[in-house]
């Protein structure tokens, strides 16, 4: 357990090592389970059931992350504020898992689902690798953001619009003013606005600051794309075979 929770390790974490498959792996599973269950979790009961479920393990995986830093004495104004993106769109998610407000699941959607993904894919987990808490901290949290998403996509049957793509787009850029905002005022890095992560991840390959800032506005309105994709193509069979039908007629 001393191992477990430790605060310093030199088992550094590699990129798409078998345990990284591995977590990546395990929620495609939940992922493809919760779709072939979906009909049972439509049923009030089970709904409830899951939607507390995931938002227990998203609440316990951030309280137990501060608890970590605080045990050490390394908890710090300008550090560990969750003020991150991926503390943003869990708290999110567990709102839209309390509320189940369509307007939060769009935001939710685009904005968690989006970045808990590349975060997944490029992890900032530098020494804590698999076994260590930290690297279950984080899949956990990432992964049930993910979730989250999926099971009012699969079960609930909520589809964003297009134009929720901007909406979205526009209060992450207005997070983003205030976190640069904040950061400039206490020191901090919150976002990684002001600096890189030490360890290896996507920011990496978008250029120095500031240039990785734009790249990455980019980046983000392409993933948002990507991520309306499946519904485009499913309103456009939708609209197509509705029209067959009618010319049939």
């Amino acid at each position: 357990m001393e191992t477990f929770f430790s605060w310093s390790t030199d088992n550094r974490f590699s990129l798409f090592s078998f345990s990284h498959l591995s977590a990546l792996f395990t929620l495609g599973v939940m992922m493809l389970l919760i779709f072939c269950f979906r009909s049972v979790l439509k049923e009030n009961r089970a709904n409830l059931a899951m939607r507390i479920m995931i938002a227990t393990a998203l609440l316990l995986s951030e309280g137990s992350f501060h608890l970590w830093f605080i045990y050490y004495s390394e908890w710090s104004i300008t550090t560990t504020l969750p003020l991150q993106l991926s503390s943003i769109s869990l708290f999110l998610s567990v709102a839209l898992l309390i509320t189940k407000q369509r307007r939060l699941f769009e935001i939710t959607y685009f904005v968690g689902t989006s970045s808990a993904l590349l975060a997944m894919i490029t992890p900032d987990l530098a020494f804590y690798s698999y076994p260590h808490f930290r690297f279950f901290h984080f899949f956990v949290a990432h992964g049930g953001i993910v979730l989250t998403s999926w099971l009012f996509i699969a079960v609930d049957k909520y589809i964003p619009s297009y134009r929720s793509i901007w909406a979205a787009f526009t209060t992450l850029n207005l997070y983003v003013a205030v976190i640069f905002a904040i950061n400039l005022s206490i020191g901090s890095n919150y976002m990684f606005l002001m600096n890189k992560p030490h360890s290896n991840t996507i920011l990496d390959y978008l250029g120095p600051w500031p240039f990785y800032l734009l790249s990455l506005e980019g980046l983000t309105i392409i993933a948002f794309h990507l991520l309306y994709l499946p519904f485009f193509i499913l309103k456009s069979y939708s609209f197509n075979r509705t029209t067959n039908r009618k010319s049939t007629i």
